[in-house]
């Protein structure tokens, strides 16, 4: 009776524009202190609710390390928990697990950062001590990924509006409608999400230019998270692995598993998987594919 209630209470509101940004824009005063499963109800209602082209202000969420963020919801995409402020649950345990070691590194590479929510945590978690470079080609979501960096005042972070792979040159990215978080350079990959899709032409750099940024750097962490087109990408990664021997964060979908393991240099450079679990690392001898779904590679000592 209640879920019911409070979806027709959203439906109603989502129809009254000006009623529906007030409620939106109080909505993180009125859930401040709720449990986590109360917190995921209200956002389900909310999410069932067509809220329109409303555009919402940035809200502060927390995020592991005590980081405090503004971010920009957006229905329908993950972000959109950060309407109801507090602290945010996407990729807890990501963050937990990177919250231990992010002092080890002077400087980040985040490949497929999306909006920028890690993006933004690794601007903050190094600001004063190192440097965070993001790529991402969709015109749309590096909009959003600019603004929130610009938010959140991050002179050390560098965004670039590009894709990372094998050369330098054009690729077709395709974007499913209605999955923005879901674009990829894979097309069978996007297609999966929604047969209506936009395809556009992008810029992709070669890999190996990452070299001109990383020059400075001792201790790199390098993010990947490319929707399927992770492979490609380390296979391009080869001359930055081997000059730095970074440490890895990638996702791991089932259906590319296989394309990661097979790729050589990873195995020539003796790198250890493990998965990332909200108890901590899980060593797996292999890239695996699991309920959880990053994956951090490091090159033990003496290999």
């Amino acid at each position: 009776m209640i879920k019911s209630l409070a979806s027709a209470f959203h439906g109603l509101l989502s129809r009254l524009p000006w009623c529906g940004r007030v409620y939106l824009g109080l909505l993180h005063h009125l859930t401040a202190g709720l449990p986590l499963f109360r917190r995921q109800q209200v956002l389900n209602s909310l999410s069932s609710a067509d809220w329109g082209i409303l555009k919402l202000p940035a809200r502060e969420v927390s995020l592991a390390g005590d980081v405090k963020l503004w971010l920009h919801p957006h229905q329908g995409e993950f972000d959109f928990e950060a309407v109801l402020g507090g602290k945010l649950s996407y990729e807890h345990e990501v963050f937990d697990f990177l919250d231990g070691v992010i002092s080890r590194y002077d400087a980040v590479v985040d490949i497929g950062a999306n909006v920028g929510v890690f993006t933004c945590w690794f601007g903050k978690r190094m600001q004063g001590r190192g440097k965070v470079y993001a790529f991402d080609p969709s015109r749309k979501v590096f909009g959003r990924l600019l603004e929130n960096v610009e938010r959140n005042d991050l002179d050390n972070v560098q965004v670039f509006n590009c894709a990372v792979g094998k050369d330098s040159g054009f690729a077709i990215f395709t974007e499913p409608e209605g999955h923005l978080t879901n674009g990829s350079l894979v097309e069978s990959f996007a297609r999966q999400f929604s047969q209506t899709v936009k395809k556009s032409a992008v810029t992709v750099i070669g890999a190996d230019q990452l070299s001109t940024l990383l020059a400075d750097h001792q201790r790199v962490l390098v993010k990947i998270d490319t929707e399927g087109f992770e492979a490609v990408v380390l296979e391009a990664l080869a001359p930055v692995l081997s000059r730095w021997r970074p440490d890895l964060v990638i996702e791991v979908l089932p259906e590319f598993e296989a394309e990661l393991n097979g790729v050589k240099i990873l195995s020539e450079l003796g790198y250890q998987a493990h998965s990332i679990t909200p108890e901590g690392l899980q060593r797996t001898g292999r890239i695996t594919a699991t309920h959880w779904r990053d994956c951090f590679l490091s090159v033990e000592k003496g290999s």
